[in-house]
Formats: C-alpha cells, structure tokens, sequence
C-alpha cells in the first residue's frame, strides 16, 4: 500500500515574487498578486536518482530565495507508483500540494476535478506544444516545466570504434537500420528501446498514420493501417540488431547504454542527468528520423500541478512559478534535466551547453516544430499499459503482428470506454 503523502503545516506572510531570475534568461511568471510565501508544502515527484536530484536542487533554491518556506519532496522510482500513491492518498484526502505529472497522466486527475487549474499567470513566453498538453477541457490544468521530445542518444565512442559515422542531419529510416547493421557487422549491439507506444508513436506520425482512431477524443489505439504497420516493422527490424527481449530481461536499455553496451538509445531529456554523471560515457543526440521527407516527435512534458484541495495554494503557486520560469528553471535547466518551457531560457547557454554533452542540444528546440502529444484521455494511462503489455509480447516473438494488433485494439477500447 503506498505510504500516505505528509500532511501540510501551514503559516502565512505576505512576499512577493516580482524580481526577475538573476542571470537575466527569465521572467517570473506571476506578474501581480503578492504571494502567501510562508509554511510548508508538500510536492510529489517520480524519477530517477538524477531527476529528483534536479528537484532537490530547485527546492534548496527556493527556501534560500524565500525564509520561513519548506518545501518537502515526497518521490517514488516509477510514474505507475505515483499514479498509484496519487490515486490513494486523494481518497484518503491527504493529498499533497504540489505533484509533478506527466501530460499523459493528467486525464485521469483532470475528470476527477481535484487539480486547481492555473489562473492569472502570463504564459505568452512559453512553448504553446506544452501549453497544449496540459490544457483540458479548455482550461490550463498544470504549469508545464519542460517541452521535451524524444531523441536518438548516441554512444559516441561505439561509433568511432565501431569506424561507422555518426548519423547525418536528415537522416531517414533507412539510414538509421543501415547505421544499426554497420554497428552490428562490427560486433557492436546497435540500438536498445522500450517496447511502447510513445517510443512508437513518432514512426508512426512520420510515415503518415495515426496511433488512435481520433486524437482529440480516443476510442481505441488503432495500429493496422499500412503506415502503423510498417513502422512496427521498422522497430522489430532494428531491434534485429539490437537488444532483444532476452536482452532487455536481463537489463535495462538506459542501464545497457550507460554501460557502453548499446550504441544508440531512444529517451527524452530525462537521461541527460544521470548520462552526464556517468565516468567515461561520451554521447550525444540525433533528432527522430524521417521517413518520406517527414520527421515527427512526441512531447515529454512533465508540469506542476496544484491541489485543489491544499491549505496553501500561494505556496504551491509561487514554486510552481519559480520553477517554471524563476531561478529554479534555470537550475534545472543547467542540472540538464529538462529542456525548458521558458523559450528564452530554452535558447540560453543555461540550457544549450556548449560545454557540456549533449552538445547537440539544440536538437531538442528544432524538434519543437513538428513536435506532436499523445491523448490525455481520462484512462489513456490503462490504454497504454495495454499497448505496452501487448507490445512487449510482439518484441518477445510470442505474438505476430496481427495479433498484436487485435489485441492492442481490444483491450485499448476497453480501457478507453471507461473514462
């Protein structure tokens, strides 16, 4: 059973948040109300070692800025241990103040009315991509903190061990199975991936399909048109020269490609962190390839959310603020974690790095324009469980396409008819 959330302890003062981030790369977001700034809050998180670092690091950040504030961090491993710890602690009505979510699970949340939607900020600064995702039923549920995509990380050691280029800008489908044969030929296990919708969802777009039967109101995940198929056939031929199922059993593909196993790994920003802490690990990032001319993304945006039901909304508020677009975005943003919703803080040395791996970060802003979500339907979460239950037996060669499909069909609609 998931441990409940701390409850909250409350005292107020009046501050307010007008003053700009220090090294002049943001604005703050709120631009008038003073702020309740005193008394402690909790915020809940999932991540790795890495992320929730970052999220310490912002928290530190904020109680120095702002005396007589606590900002206590309740975190799990896994997004599913969140969800489920979220689940139960708002029947328990102990919820916490603040959660950081993803957009994909806020359906969920969103239906049930728990979440206080974001009211008099100035957002025209943000990247819109995020904006989007978070906005549910017309109303900005969440202050998006990152506009991520996914990439291609890649191990650059491998490659020039292995005597095979680093992929060119525009490469295509083709080049990227003909980089994982010539990585293979050369005893070099080429790619390693989760076997998932949103690690599929972009071939998909860019070979012209669709993953659902209408992106706005999802009924069903739908993969058998002859764009969805082909591109499950593009992942099961890289996987050929990559990590099998047997593989990804015995370890994790982000835990393959650290350990100089696996040369290319599909992920979003989220890597970055622990990537960088990692003693002799040289990488960098190649954009999603295209296929027929077209190279589509999916968003990995994570955002603040306020309790309805917290005792000090100005509090959670206020650090839903200063890490979107204070001091604490451009903590996060250096910590390497997130690719920043602030587009002038996205554009800034605080995020692109040059001095730091990636150092072709700016991969992650070119994606923004053709960037694309995945629903957030109020049971998307169990729909995609589904997919990822059936998907890993495709992977696994315990199910053929056909199946697979018909499966994935079946039980999304399921899933989907309930929310």
């Amino acid at each position: 059973m998931p441990r409940p959330f701390r409850r909250t302890a409350v005292t107020v003062a009046v501050l307010s948040l007008a003053a700009a981030c220090s090294n002049g790369t943001s604005r703050p977001l709120a631009s008038s109300a003073p702020w309740t700034v005193k008394g402690t809050i909790t915020v809940a998180a999932a991540g790795g070692e890495g992320e929730i670092k970052a999220l310490r690091d912002v928290a530190d950040a904020f109680q120095a800025a702002y005396p007589g504030t606590k900002i206590e961090l309740d975190t799990v491993a896994g997004a599913g241990d969140l969800i489920a710890k979220l689940t139960t602690a708002f029947v328990a009505q102990d919820a916490p103040d603040v959660f950081l979510l993803n957009y994909r699970r806020l359906g969920g949340f969103a239906a049930k009315g728990v979440i206080e939607p974001v009211a008099g900020v100035d957002t025209a600064e943000l990247f819109g991509s995020s904006l989007d995702a978070f906005t549910f039923d017309g109303s900005l549920l969440c202050l998006p903190s990152n506009a991520s995509s996914m990439v291609v990380y890649l191990n650059t050691e491998l490659f020039a061990r292995a005597g095979v280029d680093l992929p060119a800008a525009g490469w295509t489908w083709d080049d990227m199975l003909s980089t994982a044969r010539a990585l293979k030929a050369k005893g070099v296990s080429a790619i390693g991936f989760e076997t998932a919708l949103i690690r599929l969802a972009p071939f998909v777009w860019s070979n012209g399909g669709e993953v659902v039967d209408d992106p706005a109101r999802p009924t069903v995940v739908d993969l058998s048109s002859g764009p969805a198929r082909e591109a499950l056939r593009h992942l099961l031929a890289l996987q050929e020269h990559g990590m099998s199922a047997t593989d990804r059993a015995a370890q994790d593909p982000e835990e393959a490609f650290t350990s100089g196993k696996v040369a290319m790994f599909l992920d979003s920003r989220r890597a970055v962190p622990g990537f960088r802490k990692t003693e002799g690990l040289a990488f960098d990032v190649a954009p999603v390839p295209s296929r027929g001319g077209k190279a589509v993304s999916v968003l990995h945006s994570d955002g603040y959310c306020v309790t309805k039901s917290s005792g000090n909304k100005d509090l959670a508020r206020a650090f839903a603020a200063y890490a979107v677009t204070g001091d604490g975005a451009r903590v996060l943003a250096e910590a390497g974690r997130t690719v920043p919703v602030l587009r002038t803080l996205a554009r800034s040395a605080s995020f692109l790095a040059p001095d730091k791996a990636p150092k072709s970060s700016q991969v992650f802003l070119d994606q923004l324009a053709s960037v694309r979500a995945l629903p957030h339907s109020p049971t998307w979460n169990e729909a995609e469980v589904v997919a990822e239950e059936v998907m890993a037996q495709l992977f696994a060669g315990k199910l053929t396409l056909d199946q697979a499909i018909e499966r994935i069909r079946t039980g999304t609609r399921r899933e989907l008819a309930k929310g």
